[in-house]
């Protein structure tokens, strides 16, 4: 999936051009819309680095038909007093439509980072992908020094909508996946997500310590793949020249930017639907679920 200031700033774009009621709803609800554009991902921080059942959901969700999902979030947002909850599930629909559509660009310019990268794993390529698109959009989005920009400071664990949008999740985790999650074990992953992003973006004297460490644990990119690159890697991960990738059998030629604005209506569309489950009690309709998180068609 795209690392959290690309889901940051798509759910912004999104908002942008959204239904002026939902955009309203996000606005005046920012932390919880902010928290919701980065879908299950702060489970997979909880209690970093030690590993356990909670950071493995977030894998299960996203692998999951997610129709079902998404009318669990629905049904617990109408459950709650406020909008919070409904712009919490407005930054939930930008995930999965940012996800679904960049998901296999990002495995293939992972695996193609194996020739400039050969000692790092898989997913430590990935995540350097993930951080490397990151710095690319705030250069052209925000127009900030990618390296130095505070972006943890992007989401706020002490706002009075986390503890609305943490019973949310719990409440869709335990009704789709059966799996007892506490509203408190989703707050503490949200503080955890903060904490492990603020220290990643400490500074390049904080990315030659970890990977001195990472050298003598024989385990290159393990944690230095979370800090942004300075400067764009010359492997090019966002594509900006367009170069043939592979896609479940075919080949594409799409830029990361080009994936971007693709998944844009894709949002605004779902982000509609899910107004007007909340409001008029209209079931979502399984056509805006064609696959998972991941981009894989959903089985019927």
């Amino acid at each position: 999936m795209p690392s959290y200031v690309t889901h940051h700033i798509f759910a912004t774009t999104v908002q942008r051009v959204t239904d002026d009621t939902c955009a309203h709803i996000a606005e005046a609800n920012p932390a919880a819309y902010r928290w919701g554009a980065q879908g299950p991902g702060p489970l997979s921080f909880y209690h970093t680095p030690f590993p356990g059942a909670v950071r493995r959901l977030p894998q299960r969700i996203c692998t999951e038909p997610p129709a079902a999902f998404f009318e669990a979030l629905c049904h617990a947002a109408t459950q709650e007093r406020g909008t919070a909850a409904l712009a919490y599930t407005f930054g939930f629909c930008t995930y999965y439509a940012l996800s679904r559509v960049t998901h296999a660009f990002l495995e293939a310019q992972a695996d193609r980072l194996a020739l400039y990268m050969p000692g790092y794993s898989a997913e430590a390529r990935r995540k350097l992908v993930e951080s490397d698109i990151d710095g690319i959009l705030i250069s052209c989005y925000i127009a900030a020094e990618p390296a130095g920009y505070e972006a943890y400071r992007l989401l706020d664990p002490n706002a009075a909508e986390c503890t609305v949008l943490a019973r949310v999740l719990s409440r869709a985790v335990r009704e789709t996946l059966g799996m007892r999650l506490s509203p408190a074990a989703v707050y503490r992953a949200l503080h955890d997500m903060r904490r492990v992003l603020h220290l990643t973006h400490s500074g390049s004297h904080l990315r030659s310590r970890v990977q001195r460490f990472e050298h003598l644990m024989g385990k290159s990119g393990l944690a230095s793949s979370l800090i942004r690159p300075a400067e764009p890697l010359a492997a090019d991960c966002a594509n900006q020249e367009h170069r043939p990738w592979p896609s479940r059998g075919e080949e594409r030629t799409d830029s990361f930017c080009d994936l971007f604005d693709a998944a844009v209506p894709l949002a605004v569309s779902l982000q509609r639907a899910v107004l007007s489950r909340y409001y008029q009690q209209k079931p979502l309709d399984p056509l805006f679920f064609p696959t998972d998180f991941t981009g894989e068609p959903v089985k019927k």
